[in-house]
This record gives structure tokens, sequence and C-alpha cells, in this order.
């Protein structure tokens, strides 16, 4: 099997949809020899900041000896990103070699499911110390809380996913502090209405104020000395000597990250839209444009609410994704900016005016798709495009 028939066989599993249930993982750890017992785990969830959360815990644990696996998800452009060791993405090898062996064990994983699995196995087979598992979506029945993690934090609390998850901030936390287990650390950063819901669904939870003495960061924002505050605190709940100047190199793609003059930011909800709102007003950026997609199961009108009146002109695209919204249908959500319509992403990248900054975002995906072309790589990877978060 090659790298390409690799993902080829993976996105194929998109045919079994998304499944919340432990089951299956449970039983691929079984058939795979039970790689979670080869390495210690801590959890990572919350509806934003998870990313930016564990990239930081990642960062905080390798600086402080320890051999570390991260899995997150989705990916911007490379399917590698998705398994990283000391930082280093998962080579091409690697994923050919373990597809076959996870598609063996079991007849029908979901997409996430098969990927989790050869995750787990890559990080017992390469000996890691420890794994950063970042929660793909809610917490309780997500693959990754197959794992037993000695710490477990929950970096945001909001409405997304509801059809999944439940239309309230008490059916989320629920799904939320499903990562907890009861006698070990269960921190948050979470406040207000947020924080209430979470106490209720697991009283023992610790919040994590945010530190005064982390130093600067280069992911911008309150909300994400928020996340580094959150990574600290896992940290030191799993007995790792802090290292606060590691936060200093700490990368994480498409978290207002700047390439020239255009900042990619993964924003695609109301909470999301919130946190990147408040940066937008404390970076002095002068006027901005926006280039702008999303989904099609996602309420853009809260977010392009937040987003329109901090923005001097705005460009709706449609994203090279199946599961794409048309930038037609999203015009109504800025009633009144100066939109323009142009559905290539990389077409409105090119004719992005060049005596401003240029905000993307909205989707992941869409920053995914930015940013490859923004650097000179192919999207989709080898060409093929799927539903797969």
């Amino acid at each position: 099997m090659t790298y390409r028939d690799a993902l080829e066989a993976l996105f194929g599993l998109t045919r079994f949809g998304e499944k919340m249930d432990l089951s299956v993982p449970r039983a691929l750890n079984d058939a795979l020899g039970r790689p979670l017992d080869a390495y210690r785990s801590v959890i990572v969830g919350g509806t934003n900041g998870k990313g930016s959360t564990s990239a930081f815990l990642d960062g905080l644990l390798r600086a402080s000896g320890l051999r570390v696996g991260l899995f997150t998800s989705p990916h911007l452009v490379s399917f590698r990103e998705r398994v990283r060791v000391d930082g280093a993405l998962i080579a091409e090898d690697a994923v050919a070699a373990l597809t076959p062996r996870v598609l063996a064990a079991h007849p029908s994983p979901s997409f996430f499911e098969a990927v989790w699995a050869l995750a787990a196995l890559h990080f017992a087979e390469v000996g890691v110390d420890l794994v950063v598992w970042e929660v793909g979506l809610g917490g309780r029945l997500d693959a990754t809380n197959a794992c037993d993690p000695e710490a477990a934090g929950v970096a945001s609390l909001g409405l997304d996913h509801t059809a999944v998850l439940g239309d309230s901030l008490a059916a989320i936390a629920r799904e939320k502090a499903g990562i907890f287990r009861a006698g070990r650390p269960a921190l948050t950063t979470c406040e207000g209405e947020a924080l209430d819901a979470l106490r209720a669904a697991w009283p023992a939870v610790e919040w994590v104020p945010t530190r005064a003495d982390l130093p600067p960061l280069p992911l911008p924002g309150a909300h994400q000395r928020r996340n580094a505050s959150l990574a600290c605190a896992l940290a030191e709940a799993l007995g790792a000597p802090l290292d606060l100047d590691a936060l200093r190199s700490v990368q994480w793609p498409g978290r207002a990250e700047r390439l020239g003059d255009v900042i990619l930011d993964c924003a695609h909800n109301p909470p999301g839209a919130e946190a990147l709102a408040a940066w937008l007003d404390e970076a002095d950026l002068g006027p901005v444009h926006l280039i702008f997609g999303a989904m099609a199961d996602k309420d853009v009108g809260p977010v392009a609410a937040t987003l329109g009146p901090r923005v001097a002109s705005v460009t709706l695209v449609t994203p090279d994704y199946p599961r794409r919204r048309a930038a037609a249908e999203l015009r109504a959500a800025f009633p009144d900016r100066d939109v323009t319509v142009i559905d290539a992403v990389p077409e409105a990248l090119e004719a992005r005016p060049r005596d401003r900054v240029t905000l993307v975002t909205g989707s992941c995906f869409l920053v995914g798709e930015a940013r490859a072309w923004l650097t000179g790589q192919d999207f989709p990877e080898l060409g093929l495009r799927t539903i797969a978060r």
C-alpha cells in the first residue's frame, strides 16, 4: 500500500458516517495489541481552543524531556498533520504501513476511529512517553476518550455541533465533561455560564485563571493566553517541570497566523468569532479585508454579525471541500458591507487589496486551502477530496 492508497482507503471510511460510540475504538485497541497501555495519556476538549491548548501542552511536555505524541484534527493541508511525535509529522511510509493493519482489525470503523487507531498504534511503536489527545467531537463518546487519561482539560464551552451534542450549554457540558476521570485533575478555563454548566456536569472541575507570568506568545489574543494557562496547569498536573519559555516557540497554523499581508484564522462558530473579534479590537491592524467561506452545517449569521462591523470589505468564497456552502448564499449575512463574490479561493486571494490586511476565516477547511495556496502546496493533498473532518 502506498501513501495515496492509504489515504484513499481511510477517506473511503466516511461511508460509515461519524460515530458517537466507544465500542469500536475499544475493540480496535484490543485487536491491535492494546497500544494505549504503552504510554501515559492526557486529553484536551472544548468547543474552541483545544487544538491550541494541545499544541502549547505538547511544547511544554517536550521541553521537560518527555517524548510526546500529539493527535489533533482536522488537518489543514496534509493528513500527516494529525499525528506528530516530538513535533514531527508522521511519515508517509508509516501511514502506508499502519493503515492495512488498522483496517484488518475491524470491519467498519469510521474515518476518525481508524485514524485515531493508527495514531495510537504509531505512538506505541515509536515509543513515546506520553500522548496529548485532542478531542475530535464532543468528548464523552469521542474515540480519543478510549484512553485512560491522567488529567483532562476543557478549553471552552459554547454552542456548536448542536445536532450531535445538544442545543444547550448544559447538554454540551455533559458531553465535554465525559473526558474527566474521578479522582484525577479536571481543569478548565471556562467562565460565567459555561463554567456553571461544566460544574453542574462535573462538580470537581477546577477553574484555571490566566497566568500573569506568561512570556510573549506566538499565538496572539487573550484567548490564547487562557489556552496557554490551561496547558501549563495540565503539565503541572502531569508532574512535568514547567519551562514557560517553551511557549515562545509553539506554532499552531491557522490561529491568527500571519503570512505576509494575510491573516489566517480557523474561527468557524460564534465563540470562535468572538475571540477573533476581541483580538482584532486590540491588534490595531487598520482597515481589514475579509475573505469568508463556510461549511453547510454552520450558522453563519452570528459569526458574520460579529466580524462584519470590524472589516472594511468582504469577499465571499466557496471552499474546495464537499460540505461547503456556496458563496452566493452567504451574501445576506453581510448586509451593510461592501461584498464581492469570487467563488474560487485562489482567485479571491489573488484579487485581494494590497493596501490593507486580508483576514481569511470562517472554516478550518477554507484556511487550509488558503494556506496551501499562499505557501505553494498542492490542495487538496494528492487531489483527494473528502468529507472527512
